[in-house]
């Protein structure tokens, strides 16, 4: 495989060496900056260039010293002495004077590597630092004057009439690598063909070092939570005991993620005309939807935030800077008639999941997602009617905040991957059950043999091995454990345990027409079934409905196991008195991976 170095040396055109050289002045109208090297930080380099009465320089190379200049803001006054030759230091008067043209700035000086210069006057305080006394190269016996800048980012005041367009270039990673080459700089009638051709090469170079990068566990630090997370807890007094609706979502995660752009436009007027960013993302998942119910009625939570956290990003202040963050956020519902604890797991793994965006002709997304091993765990009632649905998203994402020229433009891209868990059944007690769990029977009162289910049903197949710690002492769940806890149940109905998971991209603002909220990329949008079972005389129906899936009838299954989804939404209340004895576990292990099929 090429390395990421020579890909991008080759595809971004001649080389001038080093992009930023501090030892050499910006005064021929092109200027570069590299960000700051250091171990496993961001890299990239910006490139501005126009008319050399558009752009200057007030760095040592330059002939310039600093005297006043704080580093962590983007506006302010600064003073200023020339300690080189008067040729260079006269560049920032020279023609159209120094206010409207955008300078070059020494490191230490300013969060930005350019700004505008909006006002230049000759300052009361003409002190100077011993320091740069010593240095001074005094003109006939006089001390060199001292000189006063305002400079600031807002580009969108500069008039392009006074000395015309500025443009600029970038290329750029949150890891260390996509500075090597220079941009090639390029007539203005081949800019709209240049400005193809670069985003397109350059934002594939930096996906390519992307990839590579995310293996490396010294170049990004992986972002980590292992919490549980209330999301729906309802109390109401049931004499004699109370009765409680609690969903929790468990998030135990990993991730980590390499992000790159290309942008290409003018900050002089301020506008990107060329623009994508790239983000590959390698994730692991285990969650879990935890419902203990012991209410009726309907539920729903909003999209709550559960976690989030900033992730290193890459920054040139005033042209552009993407602040990523890795968020998890949460939704639950229910709406039931049923005494039942329920526990269905949300693991999966995501490989390389790579984007771009806006999309780019022949620049395929790519990644693989997959589900792992999937605890489950259904207890009910077995002297009541159980009808219901249980829902819950787990929603982890990538957000991308762009800020570019200044805060002329603002917008989010997001991936995001939506897993969900969906617990639905319709249960009709008969009398009594009996149960296996990792080989262990519990037994009620004995009540007349269910049927025996069709060898038609689809069951997992059996894979003896433990889980991790994490699942304690559960088994993954094989034909015969089944097949134990079904031929001792007595109930009649169904229920299904499904898994779904979206991962989509999108944008949450218009961004110079680049892109608006209307851009989606669909990467992946699939439900996976884990496990359905019915009983009693429900198995003959639904032998039919397989009947009528091979013939195109999809709505067919959900008109028979799921007749709650038609009820109307109804306040919390207490279950009836025989809903609340003590559950028995009709499901308990995990279902192995090769056996969860997609529906």
């Amino acid at each position: 495989m090429l390395s990421s170095t020579f890909i991008l040396l080759s595809v971004l055109g001649t080389v001038y060496g080093a992009a930023n050289d501090w030892s050499q002045p910006c005064l021929s109208g092109v200027c570069f900056y590299d960000l700051p090297a250091s171990g496993g930080s961001a890299s990239g380099t910006l490139k501005i260039w126009g008319s050399e009465e558009a752009i200057t320089d007030i760095t040592a190379a330059a002939g310039w010293d600093i005297i006043d200049c704080q580093k962590d803001t983007l506006s302010q006054d600064i003073r200023l002495v020339c300690t080189g030759d008067d040729a260079s230091c006269a560049h920032l008067y020279q023609n159209i004077g120094a206010v409207g043209k955008i300078a070059r700035l020494p490191e230490r000086c300013g969060e930005n590597a350019f700004a505008r210069i909006s006002r230049a006057w000759v300052p009361e305080d003409q002190s100077i630092p011993e320091n740069i006394a010593r240095r001074l190269v005094k003109r006939n016996g006089v001390q060199p004057e001292v000189k006063a800048l305002h400079i600031d980012a807002d580009f969108s005041a500069l008039d392009e009439a006074k000395a015309g367009p500025v443009n600029f270039a970038i290329q750029a990673a949150n890891v260390p690598g996509a500075d090597v080459a220079a941009l090639e700089a390029a007539s203005p009638g081949a800019r709209e063909k240049r400005q193809f051709g670069f985003i397109k090469k350059a934002i594939k170079a930096v996906t390519s070092l992307n990839k590579v990068s995310v293996d490396k566990s010294q170049t990004l630090p992986p972002v980590s939570v292992n919490r549980t997370f209330n999301v729906i807890d309802e109390t109401l007094s049931c004499p004699p005991v109370e009765g409680r609706l609690k969903i929790d979502v468990t998030a135990q995660a990993e991730a980590v993620a390499a992000i790159g752009v290309a942008a290409e436009g003018t900050i002089i007027p301020p506008k990107i005309s060329g623009f994508a960013i790239t983000t590959t993302l390698t994730a692991d998942l285990n969650g879990a939807l935890i419902m203990n119910g012991a209410l009726s009625g309907s539920i729903d939570s909003d999209k709550i935030n559960l976690f989030e956290v900033g992730i290193p990003g890459l920054s040139f202040p005033g042209i552009l800077t993407i602040g990523p963050s890795f968020r998890i956020d949460a939704q639950a519902g229910a709406q039931l008639d049923v005494n039942a604890d329920v526990t269905v797991g949300i693991s999966y793994k995501v490989d390389k999941a790579t984007l771009v965006f806006p999309p780019q002709s022949g620049q395929d997304n790519s990644g693989a997602v997959k589900l792992k091993h999937t605890p489950l765990k259904l207890s009910v009632s077995p002297s009541a009617k159980a009808t219901g649905s249980v829902s819950a998203h787990l929603i982890p994402s990538l957000n991308l905040g762009i800020s570019a020229l200044g805060g002329v433009a603002d917008a989010t891209v997001f991936l995001e991957l939506d897993a969900s868990a969906k617990m639905q059944l319709t249960l009709q007690a008969q009398a009594s059950a009996a149960t296996t769990v990792n080989g262990l029977t519990r037994s009620r009162a004995r009540a007349s043999a269910p049927r025996s289910i069709g060898s038609d049903d689809v069951l997992v197949t059996e894979v003896l091995a433990a889980r991790d710690a994490k699942l304690g002492s559960l088994s993954l769940l094989s034909e015969r454990d089944l097949d134990a806890r079904q031929a001792g149940a007595s109930f009649g109905g169904c229920f299904s345990i499904n898994a779904g998971l979206g991962v989509n991209a999108g944008a949450n603002a218009e961004f110079f027409g680049l892109f608006d909220t209307g851009t989606k990329v669909p990467l992946f949008n699939r439900e996976f079934e884990l496990l359905k079972r019915c009983f009693g005389n429900q198995q003959q129906q639904r032998r039919a409905l397989r009947f009528n899936r091979s013939l195109g009838s999809e709505n067919a299954a959900l008109h028979l196991l799921a007749p709650w989804a038609r009820l109307e939404k109804r306040a919390l209340v207490c279950p009836a008195p025989e809903a609340q004895g003590e559950l028995v576990p009709l499901v308990e292990g995990v279902v192995p991976a090769t056996s969860i099929k997609a529906v």
